[in-house]
């Protein structure tokens, strides 16, 4: 896990080099940035593992909404959980989960600018320079939800989990689309959009300093999330009452 996990700890490595190169680029400069920097990349990395033990709860919860009237969980016995550690879990996987942590929090942020009829800017969003009790809370809630809202879905699509409607025969992948590309897309449009009262140069800033800081910990949780559902998988297939179908080739061939 750890070897898997390696170009984690190289981003970070590279953080507290450029930010002590130049301290305008990231969130932190000086000697403090070393442990502010770490302490960061361990507090959420932390934070975003620790909903995967939830996992086959979860998976209970969601089979009882999942497997209804005419549709059920289906899982393809072709399909099995990929070998080694492909590149989509040192790329797609943590930006879909930046992407969607972004979403989320300008979400939120948007309605406390309906409740408190104010405007947001960048200051909300940015890290303070001191430590703040209900940022920090804040953050643990988005982190939490896009941890589970993520692991729920690639658990699915690694163990080859999809919803089988028995009228027409028919079978979906769950969330397809959101476990794809949109996140990425409208999480950083809405960062976008809250930096629009910014220069377009300095609103990339922003988000590339948000980007170093979060693909990291990202990164950590989907290499957890791998072995976690390689060694649960039995339970988690267990809670979720997924049936094997059996593909229409392996059907032919056991016919002839």
């Amino acid at each position: 896990m750890a070897f898997a996990a390696w170009p984690a700890p190289a981003v970070v490595l590279m953080t507290i080099v450029i930010s002590g190169l130049f301290s305008g680029l990231t969130f932190a400069g000086g000697m403090e940035s070393v442990w502010k920097i770490l302490l960061r990349f361990l507090r959420f990395s932390f934070i975003l593992a620790i909903p995967i033990t939830l996992l086959p709860a979860v998976c209970g919860i969601m089979q009882s909404l999942l497997n209804r009237r005419k549709l059920r969980l289906v899982r393809i016995s072709e399909e099995r959980h990929p070998g080694g550690v492909p590149w989509q879990i040192w790329l797609i996987r943590p930006f879909q989960g930046i992407g969607l942590a972004m979403l989320i929090a300008t979400k939120l942020i948007a309605l406390l600018q309906l409740s408190t009829y104010g405007t947001i800017n960048s200051s909300v969003v940015l890290p303070p320079a001191q430590f703040q009790l209900g940022r920090f809370l804040s953050a643990t809630v988005v982190a939490v939800m896009t941890s589970i809202l993520l692991t729920f879905l690639w658990t699915l699509a690694d163990l080859g989990v999809r919803r089988h409607n028995r009228k027409t025969g028919e079978i979906k992948i769950i969330g397809k689309y959101l476990s794809a590309l949109l996140p990425i897309l409208f999480g950083f449009y809405g960062m976008f959009s809250l930096f629009g009262n910014h220069e377009r140069l300095l609103a990339i800033q922003y988000i590339a300093q948000m980007v170093l800081a979060l693909y990291p910990p990202f990164l950590v949780l989907a290499v957890v999330h791998k072995f976690y559902t390689e060694r649960k998988a039995p339970l988690i297939l267990k809670r979720l009452k997924a049936v094997p179908v059996v593909p229409l080739q392996e059907q032919e061939l056991a016919i002839v």
